[in-house]
């Protein structure tokens, strides 16, 4: 054994084992003789070595425990406190934001919030936690002064009883050492010096603290200032990378000379390529998503593309419609097995009439809706030019031959003539309710009101006096 010297402090025994078996049986006799500051050291985990040194079970999933729950109480107050509340704090009080008629503090709204917070304290409280109740850091190790020692992660096994036990007797705890079947027993001491920082490490601390300073002292000096140079990017990809932005110009890789562009027209924004097909939206029931009968050649709306590429060679609407009416497609002319006509679906298809339709229709399909009123009495007045809306009860109207139910379906969808597209705003199964509604409305006999040329007559003078005392 080595002598001590005077500017060491002896802290305790140190006994090495052979193999993993002596050291849990040299670990269950310490503790029954009433060791209890010790700790021992294997090259691998050793099964039983926990409770034979008796190590109780740990606190630590308790201390996360706690702290995940109070972070999970205070991420919710802090969110019910700035969106809710006004009264916790009146020196600083929260902000009450409306937003689409939401309340102002939702549970299901503020859970990812709490999550990340229940998420990032519990990570720091088990991290830190780990270092605490292990007693880390440590600057040094008094065992790694013992050359014996280093066999620990080799093939060795270690007991270490510490000179602070109650139990402990230098002599009388050697002697047990070797009866339970120590082969070495080392006395380890414990430099004073070992507690001292290096001089070299408190210079780094004091510049890496100093350091640290730097950039909260310039964002404060900045706060306050104004500046016309660009601002400062550390990593500038995310602002300054090439990418097509919606409604521009695609960017220019080639800053010098001649434009390079990605495509050679320049546009950022590109049509869908031919064929194309969304997912979920491969509909192949030409019957029930465009209101053709099977087998036709022909494509949804092109009534409608005909109609517009007449008028954009210069046509009116009465000379496209011919060319249209020419090539529209074979319109089913009975509901699709899917649509099953009964009051629930009429009553939908009134619901969603009087939202869509009526506004030009009229509610009863006559045609005198108040945008049509309007618009006529503008027209009257020559201040617009607006094709007045068709009666739902005309003759050519209600002429099933004319304008079946698959015509009907392909006008709310696609649009005809002056009236636009409904296919984005109703769904298949509202347009084909509509289609029943305004079938139920003909059914009923209901002619044109003759009225309504009297009404935007009317309506059209009181304009002109309105706009001419």
């Amino acid at each position: 054994m080595s002598d001590n010297r005077n500017d060491q402090k002896f802290i305790g025994l140190l006994a090495q084992f052979e193999d993993p078996s002596s050291l849990v049986e040299a670990c269950n006799s310490a503790r029954l003789a009433g060791y209890k500051k010790m700790d021992a050291y294997s090259p691998f985990p050793v099964h039983g070595i926990d409770p034979a040194i008796g190590i109780k079970r740990t606190v630590l999933p308790f201390v996360v425990l706690a702290i995940g729950l109070g972070a999970c109480f205070i991420g919710l107050l802090l969110q019910y406190y700035t969106n809710n509340d006004t009264s916790i704090l009146g020196f600083i009080p929260g902000y009450e934001f409306k937003i689409s008629g939401k309340p102002y503090f939702s549970l299901p709204a503020n859970i990812p919030v709490t999550f990340e917070i229940i998420v990032l304290s519990s990570a720091f409280a088990t991290f830190f936690g780990m270092w605490l109740l292990n007693g880390l850091p440590r600057l040094a190790n008094p065992l790694h002064r013992i050359s014996r020692f280093k066999r620990v992660t080799n093939d060795k096994f270690f007991l270490m009883i510490e000179d602070a036990d109650e139990q402990f007797d230098r002599t009388n705890t050697e002697s047990q050492l070797k009866e339970w079947g120590a082969s070495f027993i080392e006395e380890c001491s414990e430099d004073q010096t070992d507690h001292q920082l290096p001089a070299w490490l408190q210079t780094a601390g004091i510049l890496v603290a100093f350091l640290c300073l730097l950039p909260p002292i310039v964002i404060f000096r900045m706060s306050g200032m104004t500046n016309r140079a660009p601002r400062m990017h550390i990593v500038p990809d995310m602002d300054w990378q090439h990418k097509n932005k919606t409604q521009t110009v695609s960017p220019n890789f080639n800053a010098i000379g001649e434009p390079d562009y990605l495509f050679m027209d320049g546009r950022a924004m590109r049509e869908p390529i031919p064929g194309t097909i969304a997912r979920g939206r491969l509909f192949t029931d030409s019957e029930y998503f465009q209101g053709i009968q099977a087998g036709s050649t022909s494509v949804a709306a092109v009534s409608k593309t005909n109609v517009l590429t007449s008028i954009q060679d210069g046509q009116d609407d009465a000379a496209a419609a011919p060319a249209a009416d020419a090539q529209e497609p074979n319109w089913v002319t009975t509901f699709p097995d899917q649509v099953v006509v009964d009051e629930a679906l009429l009553e939908r298809g009134k619901n969603r009439f009087e939202i869509y339709c009526s506004v030009c229709h009229g509610y009863a399909g006559n045609g005198d809706g108040l945008v049509n009123q309007r618009a006529m009495s503008l027209n009257a007045s020559g201040n617009a030019a607006w094709t007045a809306a068709k009666s739902l009860h005309e003759a050519e109207v209600k002429n099933d031959a004319k304008n079946p139910v698959g015509r009907i379906f392909d006008t709310i969808s696609n649009g005809r003539s002056s009236m636009g597209p409904y296919k984005d705003q109703i769904s298949v199964e509202d347009r084909w309710a509509i289609v029943a509604y305004v079938k139920a409305l003909q059914a009923t006999g209901i002619q044109p009101d003759s009225g309504v040329a009297a009404a935007v007559d009317d309506a059209a003078k009181n304009e002109n006096k309105t706009s001419n005392p």
